[in-house]
């Protein structure tokens, strides 16, 4: 069956979307506005987007359910300081992650009302989430807004941290052990989440190809 995207509203593409894309990793936004309020909030509309410079992408849509439209606390902050940091989602902070995703009232910090342990980070002034094996502390390289009050956040990675039992060497080249840190992405439909310690191998080949 062929959509034809223009027929439809924007939750039928949303459904369409979200159900074949995946899985999707997910992008645990922390901010601080210029008032000092934090935020935490998920969003796996989210991936990496080049090296040079090092980018990550984020869609952040309308606040349809607390201010009908309205921004989004985290965009707004995006947008109002030009800093973020991004923790990666391990399977033992995924019920805490969904449930920072709440509709809380404006001002409500989710670190506290969780409690969510953090640490400072290096260039940024939002903290890093503690628990998570990877953070990424970034800097607004440029919004693109899709429409009022939504629209996708391009963050510049100015520093990465990665826990250290993750991290190896092998031949005098940095490894990571992605499978160890039991990431989690989402998946079809609402309340569904990937594992990443489920993988397969498959090596690139060179050219000519020897096996087809």
């Amino acid at each position: 069956m062929n959509f034809d995207m223009s027929k439809l509203d924007a939750a039928e593409r949303y459904k369409l979307l979200v159900n074949t894309i995946t899985p999707r990793p997910v992008a645990w936004v922390v901010t601080e506005d210029g008032k000092g309020q934090r935020n935490a909030a998920p969003y796996s509309f989210f991936n990496a987007m080049g090296s040079d410079p090092a980018l990550v992408a984020i869609f952040i849509g309308r606040d349809d359910v607390r201010t009908r439209a309205g921004q989004k606390d985290s965009l707004r902050a995006i947008r109002e300081t030009g800093e973020f940091t991004v923790a990666l989602v391990t399977e033992s902070d995924a019920e805490k992650m969904v449930l920072s995703a709440v509709d809380a009232p404006e001002g409500v910090d989710e670190l506290d009302l969780l409690g969510i342990a953090t640490k400072p980070a290096t260039m940024v002034t939002p903290p890093l989430i503690a628990s998570a094996p990877v953070t990424y502390e970034c800097r607004l390289w440029q919004f693109i807004e899709t429409t009022t009050n939504a629209g996708i956040v391009l963050g510049e990675v100015v520093a990465i941290e990665i826990d250290d039992r993750f991290l190896g060497e092998e031949n005098g080249r940095l490894r990571i052990d992605a499978p160890a840190m039991k990431l989690v992405g989402r998946a079809h439909g609402a309340g569904w989440y990937w594992r990443g310690s489920d993988q397969i191998r498959i090596d690139r080949k060179n050219w000519p190809l020897d096996e087809v």
